[in-house]
């Protein structure tokens, strides 16, 4: 029984390296294609654009997307009263440092209901949607884009002249 053990041991492990030798010859390869074995990732239900996120200090944090869509809002509804950079005219200033010591709750309430001195309600009137005084809340609470230049080049180019001078 022990030369029978003797000799079959350095035959298995023989036949077994040279297996293995013969399995890794056929594995890969010698000279691989980079281009087919670089990592190629599966595609993603979030889109990267819109995953971006926008913060500012003591404020909510934001997605890129819905910045801009409140930036959109800001503009087509709130500049003319409250400015551009948010610093006040006929409506208050809604600078970070008033809004975020308000509170997100306190601006939602204000935005959504109004006030006698000649806010809108912008909720109960059907103008805002409840996402849409949340994001605003949100928004005002962030420090204000500043407005693209506009030299006085780019303003020349847009005049249209009825009577020469």
């Amino acid at each position: 029984m022990r030369v029978t053990n003797l000799f079959f041991k350095p035959l298995a492990l023989a036949v077994v390296v040279a297996s293995f030798g013969a399995l890794t010859a056929h594995a890969a390869p010698k000279d691989p294609d980079p281009s087919s074995t670089a990592y190629e990732g599966t595609a993603s239900a979030v889109d990267p654009e819109s995953a971006k996120v926008v913060r500012s200090p003591g404020a909510p944090d934001l997605t890129d997307a819905e910045f801009q869509k409140a930036k959109q809002i800001y503009f087509e509804r709130c500049a003319g009263c409250h400015g551009v950079l948010r610093k006040g005219a006929t409506g208050k200033p809604l600078t970070p440092d008033i809004t975020q010591e308000r509170g997100i709750d306190y601006l939602k309430a204000f935005i959504s209901y109004g006030s006698p001195a000649g806010m809108p309600n912008w909720l109960t009137s059907g103008d805002f949607t409840e996402d849409e005084v949340e994001l605003m809340a949100k928004y005002i609470m962030h420090e204000p884009p500043q407005p693209p230049e506009y030299s006085l080049e780019d303003m020349k180019a847009t005049w249209e002249v009825v009577v020469p001078p």
